[in-house]
């Protein structure tokens, strides 16, 4: 008897405890990794839609394993894209995008962020704060409070798969919308 209740103090205690891992909408409802332990390793672009519009023009990009296609107004067009992006244990951070000819890369660090009001719960957003990008051979490095920061929102992170959506609004001269979801898989 006294092994049965032993049993059910572990089980008591340890369900919530593996609930906790889970944040984002679509995270597993049990996972025995931490959303850092799921985070790190390196993760490659499968699918995904942006779309931007601004006044009566729309934008949008369809990714589709490597390639990607362009819709504007006016027409639409195709290039070859990838996207990795790698999460190291020691929370630095490094990307990839080549898009048709042209490479970006770009380092820095990564930390999971607090929640906000009833829209954000703890650790659903990630900070990326960059410390380099190179694009068309030219290098721009960052030190302090002049590095770039970056919000990606997961609204799921399991083991093998990451979605990161985000949308906003920007009002000013004009109004600019922009809805985003992306598909990336682990190596």
């Amino acid at each position: 008897m006294k092994k049965f209740f032993a049993i059910l103090m572990v089980v008591v205690f340890a369900i919530p405890m593996l609930n906790s891992c889970k944040k984002g909408e679509n995270d597993p409802a049990i996972s025995l990794k931490s959303r850092s332990g799921r985070l790190k390793g390196e993760w490659t672009l499968v699918s995904g839609t942006e779309t931007s519009t601004s006044g009566t023009n729309t934008y949008t990009a369809t990714y589709t394993g490597s390639l990607v296609t362009y819709t504007f107004t006016g027409g639409t067009s195709s290039v070859a894209h990838t996207e990795k992006i790698e999460f190291l244990k020691d929370n630095a951070f490094k990307s990839t995008v080549m898009n048709d000819t042209d490479l970006e890369t770009c380092e820095g660090f990564w930390a999971f962020m607090d929640g906000y009001g009833d829209d954000v719960a703890d650790g659903e957003q990630l900070v990326i704060r960059l410390s380099s990008i190179t694009s068309g051979g030219t290098i721009h490095t960052y030190t302090g409070d002049e590095m770039p920061m970056y919000i990606l929102r997961f609204d799921k992170l399991s083991s093998s798969e990451a979605i990161i959506s985000s949308e906003g609004t920007s009002v000013g001269t004009s109004t600019s919308t922009t809805t985003s979801t992306k598909t990336y898989e682990k190596k």
